[in-house]
């Protein structure tokens, strides 16, 4: 019997589907684009992060940078993934303090942690939808990849994890909530985004004037 040459899954799917079920926009690239740079992860530490050694997702708590940089190693390809939200006005005339209060002290996603919303500084609410619809995306992306025959396909988000008002945290010694979900970020890992994002061909302006972009990442095969 001559012996069948197994067919290779078309990958270029996942930017269809990604796209498909939201995205703004989407890319497949090589892997080893990925940028990882030991100052990312720092910012994490210099300033304090509040989520730092409090969210189960975030540094130290996830894989270090020397750990994630062999790990990426052996992917070959990636896919990067984007949601976006407009800024009706110019991010030079949002209170820093305000939006600051209502992205760390107010609650994640827009919730006071009595379970009262929380006021979004103009338009910032749409920012937080957008970071959700992003996780969602990640994890969408990675289980297809894994059910075309990519079981190692590994998926990233950007910025902290939004799918709790508050994580349980290390210090309470209770496990995730919802573990099958939640990912770390990108930057976490020591991924730099801007960097990455203009390998990928996906670049964005940073600050954001007309609209702030959050990106994901799906390592494949």
């Amino acid at each position: 019997m001559t012996k069948q040459t197994p067919i290779k899954p078309d990958i270029s799917e996942l930017e269809k589907i990604a796209l498909e079920k939201g995205a703004s926009r989407a890319r497949i690239f090589p892997a080893r684009y990925v940028v990882v740079d030991e100052r990312v992860r720092m910012k994490c530490q210099i300033p304090l992060c509040p989520h730092y050694g409090r969210t189960l997702t975030c540094p130290p708590n996830i894989p270090s940078v020397e750990e994630f940089k062999k790990t990426v190693s052996l992917y070959k390809t990636a896919i990067m993934i984007q949601t976006t939200s407009p800024l009706i006005n110019k991010m030079e005339s949002y209170d820093k303090e305000e939006v600051k209060d209502y992205f760390k002290k107010m609650g994640k996603g827009g919730k006071k942690k009595g379970g009262e919303k929380a006021e979004a500084p103009d338009d910032f609410g749409n920012v937080t939808d957008a970071a959700k619809k992003l996780h969602k995306l990640v994890n969408e992306v990675e289980l297809k990849a894994m059910s075309m025959g990519f079981p190692y396909a590994l998926g990233l988000i950007g910025g902290e994890c939004m799918l709790c008002a508050e994580c349980v945290g290390v210090s309470s010694g209770e496990s995730c909530r919802r573990p099958y979900e939640a990912r770390p970020s990108m930057e976490g890992v020591g991924i730099d985004v801007i960097q990455t994002s203009q390998k990928a061909g996906l670049p964005f302006e940073c600050p954001p004037t007309k609209e702030i972009v959050w990106s994901g990442l799906v390592l494949i095969g």
